[in-house]
């Protein structure tokens, strides 16, 4: 039971995890277009951005990719918890 405990941990702090890095990024992309769109419109303005942009929708495609992987654990920890259930009933 212990292990399936700390399964379940590793799988809602991975989930957790995610969540934060992907309101991080999604707070740098919503500050950025603001900046871009209160600014006058300069050539030179969306090209700067572009790199910060491409680092921040990297970022939320890693948090998606963290918070599958937390469900996932979860998924095998629940199953194994029910495994177990049944081994012992």
């Amino acid at each position: 039971m212990q292990i399936s405990s700390n399964l379940f941990s590793a799988g809602l702090c991975a989930i957790k995890t995610s969540q934060e890095h992907l309101a991080n990024a999604a707070q740098a992309i919503a500050k950025s277009n603001s900046n871009a769109v209160s600014t006058p419109a300069a050539s030179a303005a969306p090209v700067t951005q572009t790199p910060h942009l491409t680092e921040q929708l990297i970022q939320l495609e890693q948090a998606k990719q963290m918070n599958q992987l937390g469900a996932r654990v979860l998924s095998s920890a629940d199953e194994s918890l029910g495994t177990l259930i049944d081994i012992q009933a």
